[in-house]
């Protein structure tokens, strides 16, 4: 999510993108994973992502409606707002993740709606930002009024019935106004997920997933060869631009190596690699090495170990690299950037079911604030709203106001700068990843159960409101609890402060030298709460909504 004011600059992306090499926190860096349905646990697709920034920008959950035949309305195209395009007359209901007004006015970016869900079950999540080689933008530099991240999620999915249209909207959107920056995105319908890679001002390559495989990587380019995927989508001069300037790459079969001809390794960093590293080692430990190697090449697809639960992928991007040389909680190192970091903005894992009907076959995942010691609540495509918490949009004047009673995103982005850390994780923080992993897991079966009596359902709109009402529970539950963890945390930090760190003898206070080791805390709330899933209502029936 590295953002740029000025794109035709190559000197400043240079700059740029030696500080990540240098591994400094102040840049940001996304990770994302992809779960085939043949190889996921309850055979839905999985599409995940961290929209990460070192700054405090909070997001919300937000529902937009369907509008039928109302032309003359626009969208923004370019990060400023300046350029737009004219929608369709009629746009497609659809769910997502943006910022907040006051961070708006606050960063003064797009509203970057970061992960989305329509009513035709087609769900897209951008970006990834990926690092182009010098070759590649001179000969084909980014265009400062394109199409940017903070626009495109949500410009695309209000107007695509499926995953290629999207693909070909994200592409046709390039290939008009041209791209202000370097990005990935992941977009999946309830047959097929792409997967694209959008190189420089003009030039993309999309290519079709495999539903038997999945992906893991962090902030880099990983596609090879077009051959390799049953399908692909392609800027006109993906092949001629590289050919006539002379930076192509071949490899196997002469064919045109997209990762060497647009990357390459020299733009590996062990910042953006590592990342890469974990995600392949956890999910295929049988295949892949647990040392890691900056010059690995890691495949973009490959066949995991065992099927994937949501849990298995909520673990990967809470991931610290426990149990390694590289986790800076275990050691103390400040030179790893992790995928579970405390510089979150949001993170979400997307599930598409192909077994159900299309306007509720998408779930959004969505952790607002960090995941790290954040939880996962559920919002369906066929949400008529969010709860009053997770929808609440704190206004512009409000800007650089740390709301923790109002807002998800501050308690989840204060509880987890307080957990974070070599001196935090075993007292605060693993007791809290605890606790709302439990409660995950509750609600990973109780969606299930809920989208299995809804899809008996033949009123449509008691079933929207039987769903509704399911997923704004979970989101109150999770804020209420969210804000009785964070005030036990801060009284238990604040009562065990003390920059001594050696025990005192009760009766003398003088110190005794033997080193002050506090016990994990105790968090006291039942998760059980999350387990509960109402009936399905008879047809006719008026259920209310905690939230309109």
């Amino acid at each position: 999510m590295l953002k740029l004011k000025d794109l035709s600059k190559v000197l400043i992306v240079i700059l740029l993108c030696g500080l990540l090499v240098c591994g400094m926190q102040s840049c940001s860096a996304c990770t994302a994973v992809y779960v085939g349905p043949d190889v996921s646990a309850d055979g839905s697709a999985i599409i995940a992502r961290s929209n990460d920034w070192q700054d405090v920008w909070g997001s919300h959950l937000t529902v937009t409606p369907r509008v039928e035949n109302q032309p003359g309305r626009f969208m923004p195209v370019s990060i400023d707002g300046k350029v737009k395009m004219e929608l369709p007359a009629t746009t497609y209901k659809y769910t997502s993740t943006p910022s907040m007004d006051s961070t708006r006015a606050y960063n003064g970016m797009g509203k970057d709606a970061a992960a989305c869900t329509n009513e035709y079950g087609v769900a897209m999540t951008m970006s990834i930002t990926a690092f182009p080689n010098n070759a590649t933008f001179e000969a084909d530099p980014w265009v400062e009024d394109g199409i940017t991240e903070y626009t495109a999620t949500d410009l695309v999915i209000c107007q695509s019935k499926t995953a290629r249209e999207a693909v070909e909207k994200l592409c046709g959107l390039m290939d008009k106004y041209g791209s202000s920056e370097s990005n990935i995105a992941l977009i999946a319908d309830q047959n097929e997920v792409w997967y694209v890679e959008m190189y420089s001002g003009h030039q993309y390559a999309a290519v079709k997933l495999p539903s038997d495989k999945v992906a893991a990587f962090g902030n880099e380019f990983t596609l090879e060869y077009l051959s390799d995927y049953e399908e692909n989508i392609t800027s006109n001069e993906l092949i001629s631009l590289a050919e006539e300037n002379g930076f192509a790459v071949y490899g196997k079969n002469n064919e045109i190596n997209l990762f060497d001809t647009y990357s390459g390794k020299e733009k590996a960093t062990d910042y953006s690699h590592m990342r890469t590293w974990i995600g392949h080692q956890i999910l295929a430990p049988s295949n892949f090495s647990t040392d890691y190697n900056i010059n690995t090449m890691y495949p973009l697809c490959f066949t995991p170990d065992k099927n994937v639960s949501m849990e298995d992928v909520c673990k990967i991007m809470r991931n610290r690299f426990e149990g390694t040389e590289y986790s800076p909680d275990e050691t103390g190192r400040i030179d790893m950037r992790v995928v579970g970091t405390d510089v979150a903005m949001s993170t979400h894992v997307i599930q598409v079911y192909p077994d159900l009907p299309a306007d509720m076959s998408c779930i959004t995942w969505y952790s607002c604030g960090p995941a790290v010691y954040g939880i996962f609540v559920p919002l369906s495509n066929d949400c008529i709203n969010a709860s009053e918490a997770y929808g609440a949009n704190q206004p512009a004047e409000d800007k650089e106001v740390f709301d923790t009673e109002h807002y998800p995103y501050y308690v989840f982005k204060d509880l987890s700068t307080r957990c974070v850390g070599s001196d935090n994780y075993k007292i605060y923080g693993e007791p809290v990843q605890a606790y709302w992993s439990e409660a995950e897991g509750n609600m990973f079966t109780g969606m299930a159960k809920v989208l299995k009596e809804a899809a008996k359902m033949k009123d449509k709109d008691a079933r929207a409101k039987y769903i509704t009402s399911y997923c704004n529970d979970m989101q109150t539950n999770a804020f209420e609890d969210g804000k009785e963890i964070l005030n036990d945390v801060t009284w238990t930090q604040s009562k065990n402060s003390n920059t001594h760190k050696i025990a005192r003898n009760p009766e003398t206070h003088e110190l005794t030298g033997e080193e002050v080791v506090l016990p994990p805390m105790n968090v006291t709330l039942n998760a059980t709460k999350y387990k509960n899933v109402p009936e399905a209502p008879n047809e006719g029936f008026q259920i209310k909504l905690p939230f309109t």
